[in-house]
């Protein structure tokens, strides 16, 4: 059954949820800049204002900022506005269209799907989430593709077969991500979803994409054309990548490194990476390689005082969101930025096209860079077991305890970031000042 049923607080809450979507409709008209505004009054508005003038929003135990959910739909948003906020000179309003296909994901798919789950609660359940029944889903796809079909005529009028068929595999991805679930909220994994996935479509606003970086020739090879999926990349070497990317998944289960689950969206993440540009899957096997060998360093010490990690080190799906979503989130800058580059006569904002396509690799290796950092730093830390001291009071607590850092850790921990960092030195993405 529904955890919750459709009650009239819950129908508030879904109808809150759908009316959050009209900041989206401004989108054409802004800047990336003005936009990440928006959604950080939205944050704010959540953050204060909801819990004191619209307790009826919030389900039982749920009053306050501990909300989370609510708290995540928009910096969730913000975090969308980062992944897609390039925009070109000459004021090609390409970039708004990954974040409009977020937002609506975000509020109207996932509030169809509940309501429709909760009005249909009925019938066989969806195999890897018995909270939804395949009724209450497809009735709710099917009540969300009006109001996308009703946008997509008003916003471009007449479009192709072949692109009207990539905004129904954009509406079935959104559905199929509001269904997942390994222990992240769908607040942040349907935005995150269609943000990924959406570079990859042909761009009505943005029709022409040609890709003319030499250091990328090989990744993208010979073009297909505008057509309405993986424009712009040759399919032999997406499927070329789609290889690296299972291999990956299955060396990291066989070696113990992640769960079943953690190798699946673990793969999913690697073609993502691969997909923006191939190198991504060093920096990714780096990370990797350092945290678990920094996991494993003084196992059975950390097992036996019981601060080791769970399931032998193994990490889930949850952890993998958790250690690469953030690097897979930005890959849109990329995509962006290859094809504003390839437009003849499009100029950039902020530097040549070839040094902005620098820069959003940097921005997908700074998450990696950070998370090595974090999992380097505690996994040691708690090996040694020297002065641990609680970044919370700043007296010294028993290693393996939540906020406490030591200065073992420390340092080693920004040893291996700066490996990750001199990566991008050596590619020539990023100078020694980027690195640092």
């Amino acid at each position: 059954m529904p955890d919750v049923p459709l009650t009239r607080a819950e129908a508030f809450r879904k109808l809150a949820h759908l009316a959050a979507f009209w900041p989206a409709l401004l989108l054409p008209w802004l800047n990336p800049l003005p936009a990440l505004g928006v959604t950080t009054l939205l944050l704010a508005m959540n953050l204060f204002v909801l819990p004191r003038l619209a307790k009826v929003l919030y389900r039982e135990k749920e009053i306050g900022r501990g909300s989370l959910e609510i708290i995540l739909y928009p910096a969730a948003l913000m975090a969308s506005v980062a992944a897609t906020g390039l925009r070109s000179g000459s004021g090609k309003p390409a970039w708004f269209l990954p974040l409009m296909a977020a937002w609506f994901g975000l509020a109207v798919v996932d509030a169809c799907i509940g309501t429709a789950c909760r009005l249909f609660p009925g019938g066989p359940r969806l195999p890897w989430n018995d909270r939804k029944t395949w009724v209450g889903v497809i009735v709710g796809l099917a009540v969300a593709a009006l109001p996308a079909w009703f946008l997509a005529y008003l916003g471009f009028g007449s479009l192709t077969m072949a692109q009207w068929t990539a905004l129904a595999a954009l509406l079935f991805l959104a559905g199929v991500a509001e269904t997942a679930w390994f222990g992240v909220a769908d607040n942040i994994v349907i935005p995150f979803t269609i943000c990924v996935i959406i570079p990859l479509f042909a761009n009505p606003l943005f029709p022409n994409p040609r890709v003319i970086s030499s250091a990328t020739e090989a990744v993208h090879g010979s073009l297909i054309g505008p057509g309405f999926f993986m424009a712009g990349m040759d399919l032999r070497h997406v499927a070329l990548w789609a290889c690296v990317a299972a291999a990956f998944g299955a060396l990291a289960y066989a070696a113990k490194l992640l769960t079943a689950g953690g190798a699946w969206l673990g793969g999913f993440f690697a073609l993502a990476l691969c997909l923006a540009e191939p190198w991504l899957i060093a920096f990714l096997g780096g990370f990797f390689a350092l945290g678990n060998l920094a996991t494993r360093w003084g196992l059975s010490s950390k097992q036996a005082r019981g601060i080791a990690e769970p399931a032998h080190g193994r990490r889930g799906a949850g952890q993998v969101f958790g250690a690469m979503g953030l690097a897979v989130w930005m890959t849109p800058l990329v995509h962006l930025a290859r094809r504003y580059q390839g437009n003849t006569g499009d100029t950039l904002r902020g530097g040549n096209a070839e040094s902005l396509i620098h820069v959003a690799l940097l921005v997908c290796i700074a998450p990696l860079a950070a998370k090595t950092m974090d999992t380097v730093s505690s996994e040691i830390g708690k090996a040694r077991a020297g002065r641990t001291i609680s970044l919370r009071t700043f007296r010294s607590v028993t290693p393996g305890t939540k906020g406490g850092v030591s200065w073992s850790g420390t340092w080693i921990g920004l040893g291996g970031a700066s490996l990750l960092a001199c990566g991008a030195v050596a590619l020539g993405w990023a100078g020694i000042a980027d690195a640092v």
